[in-house]
């Protein structure tokens, strides 16, 4: 029988959000916010003899050009989110920028963020070209340039903006070379953390209604005896959106449960939590003013929920009697348009030889995201990065190794890819006995938050949008006014299944496969 690389960890809770980068939430982590403030250390970093720094942002070093009004370039610095911002304060930025590899016919998007300037790249950049990290900003300003003329995109959360997620990553572990698997967006991206493989898929298919249907972390997890429970509260097509978009889950069997998100809540507290559990943040959306607050961190909600969120996640294992044996893993999908620094590597593995049909081979990391590892066997003010000697830095096969290594699965039996088996894996970055006894509330408290918001998870249309499939509401908020939005949800109103199949039968027509 293969041995198991963390013997000493028997629950695992593993939190995916949303669409952040690792500078925007947490760039500020160990450096100095204004010039007056001294930047520090981590107090641990692996692999051992791994810079002793983290690699965050730096004030006055980096900054994104664009054309100014007399149409010359000037750079733009990234700075702190500005504190005099109101009701958003916690809303940056403003838009949700774009996601997707390719958005449309001008190349917006993710190549056009790691590899344009201050004018849009003309199509797919040549192999091992270095990713410059410099057009953000301009692929952000040429469509929402109201509000704060575009600059909210070069904008990064300080630790005291947001104190939970910055709290966890000084208390325990945090990565800064934990890359996206892929430089898109959300369902390409969950379906490496959770297969090895998009099956090709560069972007979502219309409003991410599709399904990837081959073997799942789930499956082999329940074979090799784990049991596992998948926990949401956003309806997706009836069911929870990781169970709809990934179906081979139904066949996972063994000792699973899917439920609600407060049974998890029941379970941690009475210490009945499976051996794997699953979680899903509620699903925020939108592009501007009009969306439904989540508590996922997806721009351009506010974030103080998914900060709630997160310190009730954490507060639930760390005060349920199952801690002294749990490993809590948060992180993101993807990047989601908004700044990181760090560029990605090319030289990642495809999985299953497709190409895109932009003719992407699967072979650039997508940008940085937060990783985070909680748990007593991390020491606290740990930063860590792939092995010494790892030809591949973390991105999330990682996940799916550590995992299937942990339940003691023979790899050689595993149907995921070609990527997973080569990925690094992080067991090192914990002990074998208890290191770390932190308090069961993060460091810092939540801000209050804004008035406007009713209790979490509220926001200004998610009263309107009680009971209403989320597939659907991403339908609706695609629409630009008000007026239009209410039409089309009395017409959901009439008839939800009419109104969903329409939208099933315009993602199948769309779907780039």
């Amino acid at each position: 029988m293969v041995a198991s690389t963390l013997p000493q960890v028997k629950n695992i809770v593993f939190l995916m959000l949303e669409n952040r980068a690792l500078d925007n939430v947490l760039g500020w982590l160990y450096s100095a916010t204004s010039a007056d403030m001294p930047s520090s250390a981590p107090q641990h970093v692996y692999p051992p003899g791994s810079s002793p720094l983290f690699d965050g942002l730096a004030l006055g070093r980096d900054s994104n050009p664009a054309y100014t009004w007399r149409g010359d370039v000037q750079p733009y610095p990234v700075v702190p989110v500005p504190d005099n911002l109101g009701a958003d304060q916690d809303r940056v930025p403003a838009y949700d920028p774009y996601e997707e590899m390719r958005a449309n016919a001008r190349w917006n998007g993710v190549f056009n963020q790691l590899f344009g300037n201050q004018d849009i790249i003309g199509g797919l950049p040549m192999e091992c070209q270095a990713p410059t990290m410099q057009g953000f900003l301009q692929d952000y300003y040429a469509w929402y340039m109201r509000g704060w003329q575009g600059l909210d995109i070069l904008w990064a959360y300080t630790p005291a903006q947001l104190p939970v997620i910055n709290g966890l990553a000084r208390g325990f572990a945090v990565s800064d070379r934990w890359f996206s698997s892929v430089p898109t967006q959300t369902n390409p991206n969950r379906a490496f953390s959770l297969c090895g493989t998009s099956l090709g898929r560069e972007s979502n298919a219309f409003l991410a209604i599709e399904q990837f249907d081959t073997p799942t972390v789930f499956n082999y997890l329940a074979q090799a005896g784990k049991s596992w429970g998948l926990y949401y509260t956003s309806q997706w097509m009836g069911r929870s959106y990781t169970q709809y978009t990934f179906p081979q889950i139904a066949q996972a069997g063994g000792n699973s449960e899917i439920g609600n998100l407060t049974t998890f809540f029941s379970r941690a507290q009475a210490g009945t939590l499976p051996d794997f559990t699953y979680l899903e943040p509620v699903w925020g959306y939108g592009k501007g003013e009009h969306y439904t607050q989540g508590t996922d961190y997806h721009p351009p909600t506010h974030v103080n929920p998914c900060e709630q969120f997160l310190q009730q996640v954490y507060q639930a294992v760390r005060s349920g009697p199952q801690w002294q044996d749990m490993l809590l893993i948060v992180t993101f999908d993807e990047h989601g348009g908004t700044y990181d620094h760090v560029t990605p590597p090319w030289g990642a593995i495809n999985p299953d030889g497709r190409i895109g049909v932009d003719g992407f081979k699967f072979n650039l990391f997508g940008a940085r995201v937060p990783t985070l590892l909680i748990s007593p066997f991390v020491k606290p003010s740990t930063v860590f990065r792939a092995p010494a000697g790892s030809r591949y830095p973390f991105d999330h096969t990682s996940l799916i190794k550590t995992l299937l290594q942990w339940a003691q699965v023979d790899l050689s039996a595993v149907s995921m890819g070609r990527r997973m088996p080569e990925a690094p894996t992080f067991e090192a970055v914990l002990a074998r006995e208890h290191v770390n006894e932190a308090p069961v509330a993060p460091l810092s408290p939540v801000p209050t938050l804004n008035a406007m918001l009713p209790a979490m998870p509220g926001g200004p249309l998610n009263a309107l949008f009680e009971g209403v499939d989320f597939v659907a509401v991403k339908s609706l908020l695609a629409h630009a006014h008000m007026e239009d939005i209410l039409a089309e949800l009395a017409r959901y109103r009439r008839d939800p299944r009419q109104f969903e199949d329409e939208l099933i039968r315009a993602a199948a027509s769309t779907t780039r496969r």
